[in-house]
């Protein structure tokens, strides 16, 4: 099978997928033949295939796949829509398109009779994506936990090994390359949520609006917080989860104690790890590298291998209709006090100074104004 293919964008990813598609061995009859990037001056780097005009990709009939890697939002969404629409193979990193627009995308490609693949969208290289499809398949998923988001695990890690401030662990992340000059996004678990509702959208066979998921940031963290959890036997983690509970679900994304036994405990520095329940296959790891040029690269080619292969499409199906709960499942919290006339004095089980330890209780029944910075504590 011969493959043109055009990659969207020659950034960090872009360019991973460039250099290993040209280096492969196994792509014989696969050709970069255009690239997409408003830098032209990068055209000496890859052969002079570089426009900065969508329109001439579209528009050329022997270009069959697209490769998505701008990470742009509406930009993204419209330039995915319109090579589906072109009758154009897509593949695609961008986890927010996806999490906003997959039952649309996927009806998309089905009528067009071409694939749609995003397993770069979560976990950088970790294969999730076409797992989750073949388990949700034939097993009914319990939940899923996990760290999604290498960033935030790098800064947790690294004040958790190397006693640094939350201000000096995210200075070094930033110089390693795994945090944007604005961190915002990985720091208010926005990149979390979008990739916990992708990974719930196919577990649970429904459609989710990303905008009622609960999140909660760790930019008030401290050394104290991560010291206080070891002390007690647990690890401090950032993590996304999602279950049905009485046929409502349940999806969050926020600090959590992690017990030491825990699987998740031990993953750290920017790697990410999804631990997924099901009724036949018991709990299943997937753990690698969240981020970075060539594990996120490398996973989208991949994709680019079951195109060249002819193998079934992963297909995602709204096929259940499920509301949120309201609240989560009870819980005990860790919550470092601001002004401890704001919090319900019914809720706690221990006070240590501006430490509280709470009985287990529903979280609406916590005051976040009181509240400094607090840790779900999980199992």
């Amino acid at each position: 099978m011969k493959i043109n293919v055009a990659i969207l964008g020659l950034g960090t990813v872009g360019y991973g997928v460039y250099d290993i598609i040209t280096k492969s061995t196994y792509f014989k009859n696969v050709k970069v033949k255009r690239i997409l990037d408003k830098d032209l001056s990068k055209n000496e780097e890859v052969g002079g295939i570089i426009t900065s005009d969508y329109k001439e990709i579209l528009l050329d009939k022997e270009i069959n796949v697209i490769v998505e890697t701008m990470g742009a939002g509406s930009f993204s969404y419209k330039c995915i829509k319109e090579a589906l629409l072109c009758d154009k193979n897509v593949i695609t990193a961008n986890k927010e398109v996806i999490a906003e627009h997959l039952d649309e995308l996927t009806k998309l490609k089905n009528e067009h009779k071409v694939s749609l693949y995003y397993e770069a969208s979560v976990g950088g290289g970790i294969p999730i994506i076409k797992p989750l499809h073949l388990l949700a398949q034939n097993n009914t998923i319990n939940s899923i936990q996990g760290i999604l988001n290498g960033t935030t695990n790098f800064i947790l890690s690294s004040m958790d090994k190397d006693k640094l401030s939350f201000k000096e662990a995210l200075k070094l992340a930033q110089e390693k390359g795994f945090a944007e000059a604005d961190p915002t996004n990985d720091l208010e678990g926005l990149d979390m949520i979008r990739k916990i509702a992708i990974l719930s959208m196919i577990a649970y066979k429904t459609n989710i609006n990303i905008k009622n998921i609960y999140h909660y940031g760790i930019s008030s963290v401290t050394l104290f917080d991560i010291d206080y959890a070891r002390t007690k036997g647990y690890e401090l983690k950032y993590i996304a989860s999602s279950f049905i509970d009485n046929g409502k679900l349940s999806i969050r994304v926020e600090p959590t104690f992690v017990k030491a036994s825990n699987v998740l405990a031990s993953i750290d520095m920017e790697n990410n790890g999804i631990l997924v329940n099901t009724n036949y296959h018991g709990d299943l790891l997937f753990f690698g590298k969240g981020a970075g040029r060539y594990p996120t690269a490398a996973a989208i080619v991949n994709d680019l291998v079951m195109i060249y292969n002819k193998d079934k499409n992963y297909s995602f199906s709204a096929l259940e209709r499920i509301g949120f709960a309201k609240s989560n499942k009870p819980s005990k919290y860790y919550i470092r006090v601001k002004n401890i006339k704001k919090i319900d004095q019914k809720i706690i089980e221990k006070m240590e100074r501006n430490i509280i330890i709470t009985k287990m209780i529903d979280f609406n029944d916590i005051n976040l104004d009181g509240v400094s910075f607090y840790a779900r504590i999980g199992e």
